[in-house]
């Protein structure tokens, strides 16, 4: 394979002053701010709390100033077409009709809903069918789930789709025995063992949706552009219900495009990979981005978890490009629906971002990897920042109040320049502060007020100015709480806790008010506890802390009250936090939610209770033939372990509520077993010592009643 070895050319001498003015304004704002703090503090005198106060305040400022000018650089240049930066510029007239390359379409999956995975699979199928194009992708539902019952809902989900699509021959599903380094390793067993067949592979996550049109423009992306490696899409947060996933689908869709356009605009072609909506050019993939594991052990060391930021820096540095599509339509994932629920994700991924520490200064990497890299560690770290700058604030204001010291204040260059007192001086850094912070929502509103037809497709000009508002009042209040979550696992971290993989909650029954009273009750406690030490030092500081106050203290009700599906409801009917997917309602994404909303056959064949799924497979012949059929066959000749044959004895005397997960997933591995276990059920059910296998006997025969009623009333 030819590889270039080199780091991947800027595309001309413009493009490469644009990426320099990029970082030359946002350090330059930065450095316009800490000078000003600078000389607020030098006016009353410095010490080591101070010098540490202006060290924190200019790393969270620099950050601001960076947002800012991603939301500066990205508005101009949404207003220039065509740019330089552009993947998408690349495609001209005629080249829809480029040949595809075999594509692989794969959906890792651990333990997630199975009704909701493969409703999304045939969503995506059936609009890649109406393009009349796509043969050459094959769809691979790659699982990793450890619950026997996920497992055998699966696969039974799977031989139901392709039965009803007719897809036996382009969609696959497999399931690994042990999940090795987890989604990374997921992937990395397909590409070792299936990657030879496909030129691509498009990866997605298990609640990932794209249009059919969306994978054939990224496959011909791929074909025009043959130094790519990766090409990112910027996937769009759709279907959320709750308060606070409306929200978050809402700043995603009205903030992000200028986000991503300036993102795009100083990385090019040394981009990022975001681990889903993505096209990968799989034999440099599989040659090159191999993961190493870290020095020491979890959690700053061992496997790596956040992959995809690290592959894509192994990409660039085999000299492959890695792009950023933001501007393709069609493609969507779904988010956390409460407070709770982003917050268990986040830890994952904090732990993720901060392990890439070890590879900052790692040989070969190009310095737009490193800048990602650094970014992301960054993200994470600015809460316990921000924390350890507020509680400094107030060691401050009460040394500055009550130490009985004289103070000789001095005028400043500021002050001189300017002819500001202290107060004044304070009240400008503060101005400048809200000016960047809030700068995103006003490019954002002229970015859709430019462009027509734009504001119409979030329900006009007043639901989005009603919608931006409330979006920063909820922001704010959520915004301190977040800090305390993430402050509280960067500490358990230092201390060597690791986080365990779980499955990510997609939908919510909303958070009770038990729940947000066992998760919240500290952060309420330190809200009511700093403000009451705010006022008793300084009612000014009280007033000026009063946000984060209010966003500790009432962190119970908060939670409680965005994570409901009600007052989501309510707050769509009212024309808050509209998107364009809810006013268009796309074909794929409307499919999808009826699948969803429908009844599923899975409600007929599975029982609501423990080891449904093993007792399914053993009782149902359909689901046990199926599971049967999936099983890798025993080797001839080996003889099954007698304490495997004497659980399997067990289970059929006593049933299998006393047995263990473990327990379940090992009879449900073993083929020969799984067919006498269900010829054992049937030819003795007379003779069964539990009424567990007589009960869902009569439960199969009268499920099968119901489908054929059922039937006939389709008919």
């Amino acid at each position: 394979m030819e590889v270039n070895h080199q780091y991947p050319p800027i595309q001309d001498r413009r493009f490469s002053l644009a990426r320099w003015s990029f970082y030359l304004l946002g350090l330059a704002l930065a450095a316009g701010g800490i000078f000003l703090m600078w000389d607020l503090l030098w006016r009353a005198g410095f010490n080591g709390a101070r010098i540490l106060f202006l060290f924190l305040f200019g790393i969270l400022f620099t950050i601001l100033c960076l947002g800012f000018t991603h939301a500066l650089f990205g508005f101009i240049g949404r207003r220039r077409t065509p740019t330089s930066s552009r993947i998408m510029d690349t495609l001209e007239p005629g080249d829809e009709k480029l040949p595809l390359a075999p594509t692989a379409l794969v959906f890792p999956v651990y333990n997630e809903s199975a009704e909701r995975v493969f409703a999304g699979v045939r969503s995506v199928f059936q609009d890649l069918q109406r393009t009349g194009e796509g043969r050459e992708v094959e769809i691979y539902i790659l699982s990793d789930s450890t619950n026997p019952d996920n497992w055998v809902r699966e696969e039974f989900s799977w031989v139901e789709l392709c039965r009803q699509v007719g897809g036996f021959d382009r969609i696959f599903y497999r399931r690994r025995a042990k999940n090795t380094n987890r989604k990374s390793g997921n992937l990395a067993d397909f590409c070792q063992t299936w990657g030879g067949r496909y030129t691509y592979m498009i990866v997605m996550d298990a609640d990932s949706i794209m249009t059919g049109q969306a994978i054939l423009t990224l496959i011909r992306l791929m074909q025009k552009n043959k130094e790519a490696g990766i090409i990112q899409t910027a996937p769009r947060i759709a279907n959320g219900e709750t308060i606070f996933a409306r929200m978050q689908q809402f700043a995603s869709r009205a903030y992000g495009p200028i986000f991503q356009a300036g993102l795009d605009h100083w990385q090019a072609s040394v981009g990022n990979y975001w681990g889903h909506n993505a096209i990968i050019r799989m034999e440099p993939f599989t040659e090159y981005c191999d993961l190493p594991d870290l020095p020491g052990k979890e959690p700053f060391g061992g496997k790596i978890l956040s992959h995809d930021f690290v592959e894509a820096a192994l990409m660039v540095k085999a000299g492959w490009q890695v792009w950023l599509a933001y501007d393709i339509e069609g493609t969507w994932e779904e988010g956390p629906p409460s407070i709770i629920d982003s917050a268990k994700r986040d830890r994952r991924w904090m732990q993720g971002n901060l392990q890439h520490t070890w590879l900052l200064l790692a040989r070969g990497l190009h310095p737009g990897s490193r800048v990602h890299l650094l970014m992301g560690i960054l993200g994470y770290l600015v809460s316990p920042l921000w924390l350890l700058f507020i509680l400094l604030s107030i060691w401050l204001t009460w040394q500055d109040l009550n130490t009985g010291l004289t103070k000789f204040p001095v005028e400043g260059f500021v002050g001189r320049w300017f002819h500001l007192d202290q107060s004044q001086h304070g009240l400008l850094i503060f101005f400048i502060t809200l000016v960047l912070l809030f700068a995103s929502k006003f490019f954002s509103l002229f970015d859709m007020m430019l462009q027509r037809g734009r504001l119409k497709q979030f329900g006009g000009f007043l639901q989005v100015t009603g919608s931006m508002v409330l979006e920063v009042v909820l922001s704010t209040l959520i915004a301190p709480v977040l800090m305390l979550f993430h402050t509280k696992f960067f500490t358990w971290m230092l201390v060597g806790k690791s986080v365990t993989w779980n499955t990510q909650n997609r939908v919510s029954d909303g958070t009770t008010w038990a729940e947000g009273a066992a998760t919240h009750w500290f952060h309420t406690a330190l809200g009511v506890g700093l403000g009451l030490l705010t006022w008793s030092i300084s009612h000014l500081l009280f007033y000026w802390m009063l946000p984060v106050l209010i966003g500790m203290a009432l962190s119970i009700p908060v939670s409680v009250f965005t994570s409901s599906v009600k007052w989501g409801r309510r707050f769509r009917a009212a024309g808050f936090f509209e998107t364009p997917e809810e006013n268009e309602d796309p074909r794929v994404l409307h499919e999808l939610n009826e699948m969803v909303a429908r009844p599923s056959a899975l409600e007929f064949i599975f029982a609501k209770e423990i080891h449904s799924g093993l007792t399914t497979a053993i009782v149902d012949p359909y689901v046990n033939a199926v599971h049967v059929s999936l099983l890798k066959p025993n080797a001839a000749g080996v003889t099954r372990a007698p304490a495997l044959q004497t659980r399997a004895d067990r289970l059929l005397v006593e049933g299998p509520e006393k047995f263990s997960a473990a327990d379940a997933l090992e009879i449900l591995a073993d083929p020969d077993l799984m067919l006498n276990l269900h010829q054992s059920v049937w030819t003795n059910l007379a003779s069964a010592t539990t009424d567990w296998w007589r009960i869902h006997v009569e439960r199969y025969r009268i499920s099968e009643w119901a489908r054929e009623r059922e039937l006939v009333k389709k008919a």
